[in-house]
């Protein structure tokens, strides 16, 4: 590359940025390590110890937060779209790089997605590994995410996930194993590219996908997500009649089925709060025309549930807290 990216990185913690916690036991004693892992490593630090990755662009490094990325919440996706777009709109930055926890990566990215109004890259990552293990993948995921960043075709891409070299669209990224480096997989749509020999090879760009515009700050609705499980008769609905919920999401078996013990429920709460419809399975959408037993996806949506295509619960719960507090109407996404 003759002209060198400038690329804004913004660290919000999670086990990329975590070495083991230390204490000192006695006056003067030298600190050990003692329990797991903590959030301590500086969005500097992280960028410092990674070959090469001046001579791939200007890398300009934001420790936002330290935190485990189950802390994270909707007011930290809104801090993080001001600061995009304020920097996209001033010409400031070429790209955008957010490096967070993996146990709520992909929530963050299609949250994102659906709420960014950028023409920048923007490409979120992390590591499966923390940075004291031999074999550490934070440092590959930051330089091939940044390589990401870099490149333009991917300002009309929306927000992407790049992990172990895999470029995914945020749409279709989901979280897989416990451990594995390769951990993220594109379930619906497949990658869309990959990192390889630092250059981008690139399989395709998804489709353009709807954007929330929150006009003023809104307070962030209550929406609950329940999973149709075996033998289950939908008592936790009656705990949302009682409770303060402006929506509902259920994750149902197979293409789209509850037992009919949920239906007297759903049918109360329906003349309340929006519910969408979504299966628990991990690939493929919800159906709307194929099965016509009571408690079926076309008995479901007869009732009012609107079906989430391929989204899965949490993405969809996501998607309707995006709808409402943008004050538009929950239709299904047209993916």
């Amino acid at each position: 590359m003759s002209d060198k990216a400038d690329i804004a990185l913004y660290l919000l913690g999670g086990t990329i940025s975590m070495a083991p916690k230390k204490e000192a036991h006695k006056e003067g004693e030298t600190e050990r390590p003692k329990g797991g892992v903590v959030p301590t490593i500086s969005a500097d630090d992280l960028c410092a110890v990674i070959p090469g990755l001046d001579q791939i662009a200007t890398v300009r490094p934001q420790t936002f937060k330290k935190v485990a990325s189950a802390n994270l919440n909707m007011e930290d996706a809104l801090r993080l779209k001001e600061e995009i777009e304020k920097l996209a709109k001033t010409q400031k930055c070429d790209g955008v790089v957010i490096v967070q926890g993996t146990d709520t990566l992909e929530e963050m990215a299609f949250l994102l997605d659906i709420i960014l109004e950028v023409s920048i890259p923007v490409i979120v990552t992390g590591a499966m590994r923390s940075a004291n293990m031999v074999s550490a993948d934070g440092a590959s995921n930051i330089l091939s995410s940044v390589i990401a960043a870099s490149f333009a075709p991917f300002a009309m891409a929306g927000v992407l996930v790049v992990m172990n070299e895999d470029i995914h669209a945020a749409r279709y990224v989901q979280k897989c194993h416990t451990r594995d480096v390769g951990a993220f997989k594109s379930l619906n749509g497949g990658i869309i590219g990959q990192v390889c020999e630092g250059m981008i090879r690139m399989n395709y760009l998804p489709p353009q996908k709807r954007v929330f515009n929150f006009i003023e700050k809104r307070v962030v609705p209550k929406v609950g997500l329940v999973k149709a499980t075996f033998g289950d008769e939908g008592d936790i609905l009656k705990l949302i009649t009682d409770e303060n919920f402006q929506g509902l999401v259920i994750e149902a078996f197979g293409a789209g089925h509850l037992p009919e013990s949920w239906l007297d429920h759903l049918d109360i709460l329906i003349k309340d709060m929006p519910i969408m419809l979504c299966s628990r399975t991990s690939e493929g959408p919800v159906f709307q025309n194929t099965y016509g037993y009571v408690g079926a996806e076309i008995d479901l949506i007869g009732r009012g549930l609107i079906p989430s295509g391929i989204l899965d619960g949490p993405k969809a719960r996501l998607y309707m807290q995006a709808c409402l507090m943008s004050g538009m109407a929950i239709t299904p996404p047209d993916y």
